[in-house]
């Protein structure tokens, strides 16, 4: 899991913000985003610790209750929602204007059952059938590069709960 751009979005930032104000390359922000904490180097805790005003201490032990806690990644845009399928986060939480989008999305989704009836009913030439009937669709789609991205990333989720104000999704292999 992406606990650096967690522990960076809960306290209202960005990598780009650590990198301005710190100038900590990008390159090793970005080299940390799939690590364990334990194995996060000094030089990104002090950067950390500077721009927040915190200990390097403080940080870290921030960090790793983040770590322990396990939370489910927060989004607000596309955007955001993209980087959460990207690093595939457990649990995914829609918020604001944007869930509704995302709703009738995963609702347009078929069940794992009906999927599977489906492949086993066509002995798999479906799976072939369905694929080539998504890229057609994507090569003439008006959408957007990152509305193509989340819908071809969406698939691995399920639609774990709803409601108007928020839209919780989870990975599909969790349940395996």
């Amino acid at each position: 899991m992406n606990y650096l751009d967690l522990y960076l979005q809960r306290n209202n930032l960005k990598r780009y913000d650590v990198y301005k104000k710190t100038g900590i390359s990008q390159q090793l922000l970005s080299n940390h985003t799939n690590k364990k904490i334990e194995k996060y180097s000094n030089k990104v805790i002090m950067a950390l610790a500077e721009i927040l005003e915190k200990t390097p201490g403080t940080v870290l032990d921030e960090l790793l209750d983040l770590e322990r806690e396990n939370p489910a990644f927060e989004a607000y845009n596309p955007t955001e929602l993209l980087t959460a399928l990207e690093y595939k986060y457990d649990r995914i939480i829609i918020k604001g204007a944007y869930c509704k989008e995302v709703y009738k999305l995963m609702k347009s989704q078929l069940s794992e059952t009906e999927s599977m009836g489906f492949e086993l009913g066509s002995a798999g030439a479906a799976t072939v059938l369905a694929y080539a009937i998504n890229a057609a669709r994507d090569l003439f789609s008006n959408s957007d590069k990152v509305t193509k991205d989340i819908e071809r990333k969406i698939i691995s989720y399920k639609l774990e709960d709803a409601s108007e104000e928020k839209v919780i999704i989870r990975l599909k292999q969790l349940d395996y």
